[in-house]
């Protein structure tokens, strides 16, 4: 006589074969439909934005006088570099935005994209301040 499987080993088995699903479609997307490379090209623009913000806040703090007549001095031209970096930042924040509505991810990951993406754009910030500082 055939028994059937319990439900609880049924539940099991489902559970494991959805995570099997899933894991299966993520290495699709990462590796054959370039989510690889689209992460770090958003991580090169992330540090690059980081860069000009960080090379535009040490223009503004440690700005000296402008040797030629005429030129920006280099507190203005902080500001403007740092302006600059920001909206760097901003357009590749929006750009990953849109690649993950295209996607139809839920709502709390782009919440967490943005939010992970804002403290890791401060903190390199401060990471690039510290290492141009005078030791």
């Amino acid at each position: 006589m055939k028994t059937e499987p319990e439900p609880d080993r049924q539940r099991a088995s489902g559970a494991l074969a959805r995570l099997g699903r899933r894991w299966k479609m993520m290495a699709i997307m990462l590796f054959e439909k370039d989510g690889l490379s689209t992460f770090f090209q958003h991580a090169r623009n992330v540090l690059t934005g980081a860069g000009v913000v960080g090379a535009g806040v040490y223009a503004i703090n440690h700005g000296g006088t402008t040797p030629i007549f005429g030129m920006w001095s280099i507190h203005f031209a902080g500001y403007a570099i740092a302006t600059l970096g920001a909206v760097l930042l901003a357009l590749n924040l929006f750009d990953g935005l849109r690649r993950l509505t295209r996607m139809h991810q839920p709502k709390f990951l782009k919440l967490a994209a943005v939010l992970v993406y804002v403290a890791l754009s401060i903190r390199l910030t401060q990471v690039i301040l510290y290492l141009r500082a005078p030791l």
